[in-house]
């Protein structure tokens, strides 16, 4: 057996889950009384929940200790453990833990008595969860179909340590279709990769009778859901983004310049926190309608306000607190003219707003990652380079903790 510091994430936490199944053989021994001291013999989960016991552990096997995985047997004991690290906890190292301990106050049982737990299904990972972004029915909802209720599904780090970083990814499809297949999950699927909880964005349709502006209201409202539920998620409310490609491009192009506070009085508590995504991703972005033939049929309502009509042009709104913002795109698009990403950027770059554009020589229009063209493929990994760089990911998020 390698030893557990050379472990992944992955093997640790496949070693962690075979323990599992003996959980009740523990489960077993006698309930713990008030005021005992925990030992070796105590649940992992009473172990972490416990920060005099926490730091005891994070002092002496800080490996163990500040692994996500290990939660998957906090119905073990510590001791139970020890067989799949050998190395790590061995006896010595137990009595010390044992040691430490029983002279640190504060150290002892809650009394309480867990289940035995019961082994994960591995097909918990291959689910995903939809979440509607209203209870009951959404403001302006024409019916009751899927296409009438705005949702966001839930795309986690699982087994990958989490930045606690969010994003929403909004499709594109022209405001009349949704891409989430290329253009939203295996985008979410990337960012949870790379420790990122993703939330894909289904936003109501023009081909479903929906006009400017259902759609800026749907993606303000994922970014606030999200930031409301921002603990439940384990995300930190002012890491909170949006990605999105082509008509999904233009909607997070509008989320970032037409956002607000939030109304503190609302009796919705998902109303009372801000629409601000704390920063953007533009993937081949239809920002200008008029200026490349762009038209998104069926977007624009007679109705319409002039205010409301003016919100579509989000060049023209940067202002000096619009979120930093990352945009790429090919200078041979046959749909969305490259012109449309350096509008948007000399708007950043006008109002001092951190901005990094990437123009590639040749690519047709919604690629999504691009992986299936080798010179866009590298876009993903300067996209890497640049959360690394806005501290949203990687070594300077782990140093913050």
């Amino acid at each position: 057996m390698p030893t557990p510091h050379l472990l992944g994430a992955r093997a640790l936490a496949a070693l962690l889950l075979c323990a599992l199944p003996s959980a009740s053989a523990f489960a077993q021994q006698a309930a713990p009384t008030q005021k005992r001291p925990l030992t070796v013999d105590s649940q992992i989960g009473e172990l972490l929940d416990n920060p005099a016991s926490r730091a005891v552990l994070q002092k002496i096997v800080p490996i163990l200790a500040n692994n996500q995985q290990l939660a998957a047997a906090r119905n073990l004991p510590l001791r139970a453990i020890a067989q799949y690290a050998p190395t790590v906890l061995t006896d010595a190292v137990l009595k010390q833990i044992d040691v430490e301990l029983a002279k640190t106050p504060g150290a002892v049982a809650s009394g309480k008595v867990n289940p035995a737990a019961r082994p994960m299904d591995p097909r918990d990972a291959l689910t995903l969860k939809t979440i509607p972004l209203w209870d009951g029915k959404a403001p302006g909802a024409l019916g009751d179909g899927w296409q009438d209720r705005p949702s966001i599904t839930v795309v986690s780090p699982g087994e990958t340590s989490s930045f606690g970083t969010a994003v929403i990814v909004a499709p594109g499809g022209g405001y009349q279709a949704l891409a989430s297949g290329m253009e939203g999950r295996q985008v979410a699927d990337w960012f949870a990769a790379h420790g990122v909880t993703a939330f894909v964005l289904t936003y109501r349709l023009t081909s479903f009778g929906y006009k400017h502006p259902t759609q800026l209201m749907d993606a303000k409202r994922a970014i606030r859901w999200v930031r409301a539920h921002a603990g439940d998620y384990g995300v930190n409310p002012k890491r909170i983004g949006m990605i999105g490609f082509s008509a999904g491009g233009h909607l997070t192009a509008m989320a970032e310049t037409q956002f607000d506070a939030g109304d503190p009085a609302a009796a919705d508590p998902v109303e009372r926190v801000s629409s601000r995504p704390d920063f953007a991703v533009l993937s081949y972005a239809a920002i200008d309608r008029a200026g490349n033939g762009w038209t998104a049929r069926g977007l624009v309502d007679p109705k319409n306000t002039p205010e409301q009509l003016d919100q579509l042009k989000p060049a023209e709104h940067v202002r000096a607190d619009t979120p930093p913002t990352f945009l790429w795109g090919t200078t041979t698009d046959e749909l969305v003219p490259p012109d449309n990403l350096t509008r948007m950027y000399l708007a950043l770059v006008n109002a001092k707003v951190p901005a990094e554009l990437h123009i590639f020589a040749r690519g047709r229009h919604g690629l999504g990652l691009g992986m299936t063209e080798p010179a866009l493929s590298v876009w993903p990994t300067l996209l890497q380079n640049w959360l690394e760089a806005q501290a949203l990911i990687g070594a300077k998020v782990t140093n913050e903790k």
